[in-house]
């Protein structure tokens, strides 16, 4: 075992097996400290510093939880600490992290809680908020653990050993934001129309009228197939049941009919309406399409509802309370028993999102 794994097992005892749960935010605190100087930094040499006081023009100030300085009292890196407990993908948690590490010009921000995650927004970083460079579960032994120590520890920081880490994130994520555009064009109902038209062409000898019988009685649904060795590269997670996103996309014809949806009928009345909103963005966010654009495809099939964010507000704040928690109970497989709780389903209404989240597309 060689020293970046022992200072990586010693992070992990700090900062998850050592009772953490049990600690007073300010003992967290002090143990973040700790695990920041198995890095190189020391907080007698002045390198970190807790909560410093940065002035924000006449009256509002800001209190990063720590500051790692370089030789030069330049800013290094920013971390923000949350307790364990709390949920690191809230919108205000990431914004905090952002500010800071703007106000402060960092190019790095750690964010410790559950998790650990490594920010970029250097002048490299191509999209508007910071780029999420590693989301790390504190496992002993773990290789992408033992990588951040190698690159984050002091010596190997100081003379820019992250470059080619940092350029292959870079490209990678841009890489996926063209791919994800295109995947965005492909499943929509502007190509799903195309290829109606294609279809059609290929029965020459029919009538408009029993082509469009016919047609309606099936559904043409453009998802991601999962394909082994083409599945994207993710920061590793516990094993708690959570999917994956399922990458590159096939055309399929299903007997589901997406115009459907809005028709279902829950024995929850009060909250059908509603209900009807979520299931159809659940039902298109199974099919790999990101969360907002399931919204778009939902709002398709509701005529009556004019807006984007009415069905937005359905599925965040009515019910999940923000965005990313609606994404992060999705991706991690606890969206139906969080539906189950906030509206008490029956069996029936139970059984009709069990059918669609437990089906595998």
């Amino acid at each position: 075992m060689n020293n970046y794994s022992e200072m990586w097992n010693e992070v992990c005892f700090l900062l998850f097996e050592n009772n953490r749960d049990k600690l007073a935010e300010k003992d967290f605190e002090n143990q973040v400290v700790r695990a920041v100087e198995v890095l190189g930094w020391r907080e007698f040499r002045n390198e970190i510093e807790r909560q410093p006081k940065v002035q924000l023009g006449r009256e509002g100030t800001l209190r990063p939880d720590l500051i790692v300085y370089g030789n030069d009292r330049r800013v290094l890196i920013v971390i923000e600490i949350k307790r364990p407990s709390e949920n690191l993908t809230r919108d205000n948690i990431i914004g905090q992290l952002r500010s800071y590490m703007r106000q402060m010009r960092s190019d790095f921000g750690f964010l410790i809680g559950s998790d650990l995650r490594v920010y970029y927004d250097g002048r490299d970083n191509p999209d508007s908020d910071p780029l999420l460079l590693e989301r790390i579960i504190f496992e002993r032994n773990a290789a992408d653990g033992i990588n951040f120590i190698h690159l984050f520890n002091k010596n190997s920081f100081l003379n820019k050993e992250y470059d080619e880490y940092l350029k292959a994130k870079i490209s990678k994520f841009n890489r996926k934001r063209e791919v994800d555009s295109i995947v965005t064009k492909i499943i929509s109902l502007e190509i799903k129309d195309k290829i109606k038209n294609f279809l059609r062409n290929e029965f020459p000898d029919v009538s408009d009228d029993t082509f469009s019988d016919a047609f309606d009685k099936v559904n043409i649904e453009i998802s991601k197939k999962e394909i082994a060795g083409l599945l994207p590269v993710k920061p590793k997670e516990r094993k708690t049941g959570s999917r994956m996103r399922k990458p590159l996309e096939s055309i399929e014809i299903r007997k589901i009919e997406s115009s459907k949806i809005a028709s279902i009928s829950f024995e929850n009345y009060r909250n059908e309406v509603g209900l009807r909103q979520i299931y159809a963005v659940l039902y298109y966010m199974k099919q790999g399409v990101d969360f907002t654009s399931a919204i778009h495809e939902a709002l398709r099939l509701f005529p009556n509802v004019k807006h984007y964010n009415t069905i937005e507000d359905k599925c965040a704040r009515r019910f999940a309370g923000n965005v990313g928690t609606f994404i992060a109970w999705f991706e991690s497989g606890q969206i139906l028993g969080k539906l189950q709780d906030k509206f008490h389903f029956s069996d029936h209404d139970y059984n009709i999102f069990k059918n669609l989240l437990s089906n595998r597309q």
